[in-house]
């Protein structure tokens, strides 16, 4: 009896240590395709940012474009105002 007891506890130990080698393996094959999916959605969301970017310039020109030209009819209007003011005295 007493020499099946160490036979009995290093099978069980060799069993233990296999198993949690396998587990141990597994866990980086899903954190290694977790790392890959991580790495791929970072890509995906640089690209729609970029795209986002190229959409996004030219309306901002287009709305600098149209705050300059408010800015230009309101000088305009004044000059016209002056210019009739001028008229009106004389």
């Amino acid at each position: 009896m007493q020499q099946i007891l160490p036979i009995v506890l290093t099978v069980m130990l060799s069993i233990l240590t296999l198993m949690m080698v396998v587990v141990g393996v597994l866990v980086v094959q899903v954190l290694l395709k977790v790392r890959k999916t991580v790495d791929h959605m970072n890509n995906t969301l640089d690209l729609v940012e970029d795209k986002l970017v190229s959409i996004v310039t030219p309306l901002r020109t287009i709305g600098g474009m149209a705050s300059s030209m408010k800015t230009g009819m309101k000088i305009f209007e004044s000059f016209l105002g002056w210019v009739n003011r001028n008229k009106k005295e004389d």
